[in-house]
């Protein structure tokens, strides 16, 4: 839905810097295409290879081996819900050199579909889809652009974008809790972003006896092995002092954009960054221990740099055959800054005159 109105009927007391001013909104309500419907209302599959049943009645011969049940159903199952309303700007200023948009939007999702995990007591086939947490996004894209001409030959339009959104779940059913990380009890990912890490606090390294004498009791500590926060203070290093450790939602995005041409010469780029993103490290089980993954392959260079007593400034553990100080727990230790800004693309272009390339029967001639 939108509205466009011209500059002559806006303006009626000449005011002509208005080339073009758009005001748009939208509403709308979808489900989740990622789900699967045979996921969902399949509960049984061919499995048994050793029997065989005419079960179709079709007796044609081609009979199928039987069936297990693979999953139970749910009555009470209702489908995903995305309701998302948006409010948008576009616009053209000063005889269309300046020119972008900007929008403002709310998505919000409810009765999330998710298969999680079952007690074994309930034996094969336990599993069953549910409809999980309800969850909110809010965020806003500003787009702004600038076209000069500074002489016939040259030519120069520059292109900047930022965008943001805020995430957070709205609503957490208790038969779902500890699908969404957390200890089930009072940390959970209600009020938080959606896949948030849940976690240790690695905080360094021992690097003298004395440090870890005085640090609280923690199973397999000792000079040169990783340093656990005792977040609830209780001397004790254990599950309880887990806590949230990062999110792999960025605080915004942006690019920039330039197109300049002079006279049979352009030049193009594009930038494109993230900033204040948390990203999980997975290398670093292979790369910074030996006894954590496992220890029947060769191990990253990364290795020689490890604590040792003639090398007592390193960050990595010193190497050990086992992990006796477990320190393959997921913690900020494999947590790191994943904001980044990279040259997607970079081109240099020359066009050459018709009047040099018709003879050769062409009509354009470009390389870059």
């Amino acid at each position: 839905l939108g509205w466009r109105i011209s500059e002559e009927e806006f303006f009626k007391d000449n005011v002509s810097f208005i080339n073009e001013l758009k005001f748009r909104y939208g509403f709308g309500i979808t489900g989740n295409q990622e789900i699967d419907n045979n996921a969902i209302f399949n509960v049984y599959v061919t499995d048994y290879p050793n029997t065989a049943y005419d079960i179709d009645g079709s007796k044609t011969g081609n009979l199928p081996s039987g069936y297990k049940l693979i999953q139970n159903a749910n009555p009470n199952l209702k489908w995903e819900e995305s309701m998302m309303s948006n409010f948008g700007l576009d616009f053209e200023l000063f005889n269309q050199k300046l020119y972008g948009s900007a929008e403002y939007y709310i998505k919000e999702t409810s009765d999330i579909l998710i298969l999680p995990p079952y007690i074994a007591t309930l034996g094969e086939g336990g599993n069953q889809f549910i409809n999980g947490a309800s969850m909110e996004n809010k965020g806003f894209e500003l787009s702004l652009g600038k076209r000069s001409s500074f002489s016939n030959e040259l030519q120069v339009d520059l292109n900047a974008n930022i965008s943001l959104y805020k995430n957070k779940i709205t609503k957490l059913p208790s038969e779902v809790i500890n699908a969404y990380g957390g200890n089930g009890a009072d940390q959970n990912i209600l009020g938080r972003p959606v896949n948030s890490f849940y976690g240790y606090v690695a905080d360094g390294l021992f690097r003298s006896e004395e440090e870890v004498v005085q640090h609280a009791d923690q199973p397999g500590k000792d000079i040169g092995r990783i340093r656990y926060s005792d977040l609830n203070g209780d001397g004790v290093v254990n599950a309880d002092d887990q806590t949230w450790i990062g999110a792999p939602h960025p605080d915004f995005t942006y690019g920039f954009n330039a197109n300049v041409s002079y006279k049979n010469f352009d030049l193009s780029f594009l930038l494109q960054g993230v900033s204040g993103i948390d990203v999980i490290n997975d290398f670093k089980y292979s790369t910074d221990f030996w006894s954590v993954s496992e220890t029947g392959s060769n191990k990253a260079t990364r290795l020689l740099d490890a604590y040792s007593p003639t090398n007592t400034n390193s960050s990595i553990p010193a190497i050990s055959l086992t992990d006796s100080n477990f320190e393959s727990r997921f913690s900020t230790y494999f947590v790191e800054n994943g904001s980044y800004l990279k040259v997607r693309n970079a081109q240099l272009g020359y066009s050459f005159e018709e009047d040099l390339i018709k003879k050769w029967g062409m009509k354009s001639m470009r390389i870059y």
